[in-house]
């Protein structure tokens, strides 16, 4: 059997340790290891600005992970009421941030962590990270395609103001296509007009057979030249040929007024320049003046292109300077 020798100054050492063992919490010489905090905010980026302004949302109930740079798991913390997590006592050394994808809520994920590296050094009081969250963009193309109740941000150009319409509707674009957006409210700066530029965050859904953006909030980022509309045939405008350009912006120049009637509130004008008739939808809320459209004038007329509950689409000018009667 294999034996251990001590020393009597070895022996006196180990009776010297036992009789310390009632002088618990002592630091036997050792300095307290330095340590530092780390403050995560999560906030959602509400109004698809990219950057953290008064319309976004502190994000609370997320499980955020203190991960080493080997990305083991150090400790987790869940943010609280004002969108913040805290780790304390965090040991010197370098960090990585994580946020467990199932805390989040619906369509959420993490868009950016503005420091990718932490680092909690000596003389280091609080570090603080800031977590953007955001729900996925997409293109026009892609949202009328997504899954109805997918909730999404788009971007793009407004085509006509949720103030030209009495139904609260709205219309963009962006270089892959047009789309309603339904509901819509105003959100950051005031107004949304031609030529605006904005984020838009909606549900994707259906109205009368298309794809809209439903519940859609509306932030204006800048300003841009206002777009100008696709010019078409009465027969081309009346199909959106072939569907293509549901919701878009286009123009009939010169076109006689065949027929006229009242469709409460609103009032239709039909037109035709010979191709085939395409109904001029006229809302209640522009006020235009209904005796001057009188069969046999001709009409230039611009605006947005929506579906008719007959089949087809009409064409829906957005103020009184988009239609001209000679």
């Amino acid at each position: 059997m294999r034996t251990f020798s001590l020393s009597r100054a070895g022996l006196a050492v180990v009776a010297a340790l036992a009789a310390g063992c009632d002088n618990a919490g002592v630091d036997l010489g050792f300095p307290a290891e330095p340590t530092g905090a780390i403050v995560v905010h999560l906030y959602l980026d509400a109004d698809g600005s990219r950057t953290n302004t008064p319309l976004d949302v502190l994000y609370a109930g997320a499980r955020v992970a203190l991960l080493t740079r080997g990305a083991d798991t150090v400790r987790t913390v869940i943010s609280d009421a004002q969108g913040r997590a805290r780790f304390s006592d965090v040991v010197l050394g370098q960090y990585l941030i994580g946020v467990a994808p199932s805390s989040l809520g619906d369509s959420v994920s993490v868009a950016q962590i503005d420091t990718t590296h932490i680092a909690v050094a000596q003389g280091m009081d609080t570090v603080r990270v800031s977590v953007r969250l955001a729900y996925p963009e997409l293109s026009v193309r892609e949202a009328r395609t997504a899954t109805a109740g997918r909730r999404v941000f788009l971007r793009g150009v407004i085509l006509s103001g949720v103030q030209s319409f009495r139904d609260t509707t709205s219309h963009m674009s962006d270089s892959s296509g047009a789309i309603r957006l339904t509901d819509a409210l105003r959100g950051g700066l005031v107004g949304n007009s031609p030529g605006d530029s904005v984020s838009v965050l909606g549900v994707v859904g259906t109205r009368d057979g298309q794809p809209v953006l439903r519940n859609a909030v509306i932030a204006r980022f800048g300003v841009r030249p206002a777009p100008l509309p696709r010019i078409l045939s009465t027969l081309a405008a009346s199909g959106a040929v072939g569907g293509t350009l549901d919701a878009d912006l286009v123009q009939v120049i010169s076109v006689p007024i065949v027929d006229t009637s009242t469709a409460q509130p609103d009032y239709v004008v039909g037109l035709d320049d010979g191709s085939g008739r395409l109904v001029l939808l006229l809302d209640a809320n522009l006020n235009f003046p209904r005796p001057a459209f009188l069969p046999g004038r001709q009409v230039t007329a611009r605006g947005v292109l929506v579906p008719r509950p007959g089949g087809g689409w009409m064409l829906k000018p957005r103020d009184g300077g988009d239609v001209s009667i000679f």
